[in-house]
């Protein structure tokens, strides 16, 4: 008999895992854009540098931080179907 589906222990380490990326994604970033804010720097290319950063660089992480988020929770939901139609 073959064997479908998935470990749901290894599911929630997994869930947990990309979650807490999501997380340290969000920290950097943050960390990131405080950097770039206490940095003594003027000019056009200032400007230009901490646009791009807000409108580009930071809006993909934060797009990227979301992505694993949701990819976390969706382990974590597929762990706990997993669960449920193993206890039927």
């Amino acid at each position: 008999m073959a064997f479908w589906g998935a470990d749901t222990d290894q599911l929630k380490t997994l869930s947990t895992k990309l979650q807490q990326g999501s997380a340290e994604i969000e920290k950097q970033k943050s960390a990131l854009t405080s950097a770039l804010q206490s940095t003594d720097w003027k000019g056009p290319d200032a400007d230009k540098f901490r646009s791009d950063w807000e409108s580009q660089h930071a809006a993909q992480l934060t797009k990227i931080a979301q992505a694993l988020d949701e990819a976390g929770r969706q382990a974590s939901r597929n762990a706990q179907q997993q669960e449920e139609a193993s206890h039927r």
